[in-house]
């Protein structure tokens, strides 16, 4: 069994997963736009990056398999997401040999018309599943992100996915789900993030529907809200977001001056230190969302991606030109915001954006 190690990202809910290959190659699966964690573990692991592979066009995060295909990477995604940069155009049924290892493409269309899942096989020997949203810990991934013409139908999909061909699989064999404990794109589950078919086959609620129709109808009772952001990450993610770049961590700062400019424009001021320290004295008109792993999120949630929005957080320079009552710190710095949001599940200091 080789070994696979997942990345959480614990703002978004979801779990990435390096796996190493027998030649000191390794695969990645639903790589987050921000590549470090996987270069760094491929480092430490002395791997080298050779595959990024991606289960479905993703609504609550950025894609990273353009940036891990900078670094050498080969991209293999479904055919049907219909991708606008190079990768290799997977079929239901495909194989592809991973050198010792071969991974065969399952079409499970619920979460996306376009998903698939990824079973890991040893010669004939399943080793792993990567369902990505088709099947979850207790549950599984929701099926209204794709517009609201297709949540029933792509509901009914996800059970003849999940009856005719994922519960095919031996009770043994490890799931690891893309989304998880915390996602939006699920409904709320414990904090386990990796299962057994033979474990949902037991325990899962939706499995334990009495047909088709009650699958669904407790599928879609079981729906909660979503940041609206949602509804445009798939299409971004299918043309790719652009490449980070070398720079991507350097942010100028910005005088209080440039801010009070922005302010008295169309500019949203974020305060991102705690809510405590916020609370005994701000500048006015700044929203406080404090730097959490949520952050991201929770700015998509209250700020419209279309307007420049700039943040403060606690550093070095003294914002001296604010007014004592008003100003947030003694030791304030202004970091330049672009007129986009940050990608999910990225902290914005020190980070190039990479909201649509």
């Amino acid at each position: 069994m080789p070994a696979i190690h997942p990345i959480v990202d614990e703002g978004l809910g979801n779990s990435a997963y390096v796996v190493e290959l027998d030649d000191g190659r390794a695969l990645v699966v639903d790589p987050a736009r921000d590549p470090t964690p996987y270069l760094q573990l491929a480092r430490w692991r002395r791997l080298q990056p050779a595959y990024a592979i991606e289960t479905h066009l993703h609504a609550d995060f950025l894609t990273g398999s353009r940036e891990l295909a900078a670094a050498g990477a080969e991209i293999l995604a479904p055919r049907a997401s219909r991708l606008g940069f190079a990768h290799r155009r997977l079929e239901d049924g495909e194989e592809v040999d991973l050198g010792g290892l071969t991974l065969r493409v399952l079409a499970t269309p619920g979460h996306g018309p376009e998903h698939v899942s990824y079973l890991l096989l040893d010669g004939g020997r399943p080793l792993a599943l990567f369902s990505g949203g088709a099947l979850l810990v207790g549950t599984v991934a929701r099926t209204d992100l794709a517009g609201p013409e297709l949540t029933e139908p792509l509901a009914r999909a996800a059970y003849r996915s999940l009856h005719h061909r994922l519960l095919q699989l031996p009770d043994e064999l490890a799931v690891y789900p893309t989304h998880g404990a915390g996602s939006f794109c699920a409904a709320p589950v414990d904090g386990q993030r990796i299962t057994t078919i033979g474990t949902e086959r037991r325990h899962n609620r939706l499995l334990a529907a009495a047909d088709e129709d009650a699958f669904v109808a407790e599928l879609l009772a079981g729906f909660g809200s979503y940041p609206p952001y949602f509804l445009r990450l798939r299409d971004r993610n299918r043309v790719g977001p652009e490449l980070l770049g070398s720079d991507w961590r350097v942010l100028p700062l910005l005088s209080s001056n440039r801010v009070r400019e922005h302010l008295a424009g169309d500019g949203v001021l974020l305060d991102a230190r705690p809510i405590g320290a916020f609370a005994a004295g701000h500048i006015p008109r700044a929203l406080s969302i404090e730097l959490r792993p949520q952050f991201a999120s929770w700015l998509g949630w209250l700020v419209d991606d279309t307007r420049p929005w700039w943040s403060s957080w606690t550093r070095t320079r003294t914002a001296a030109s604010w007014p004592a009552s008003a100003a947030p710190s003694a030791t304030t710095t202004w970091w330049a915001s672009w007129p986009a949001a940050w990608p999910p599940g990225e902290p914005p200091v020190s980070r190039k954006p990479s909201f649509p």
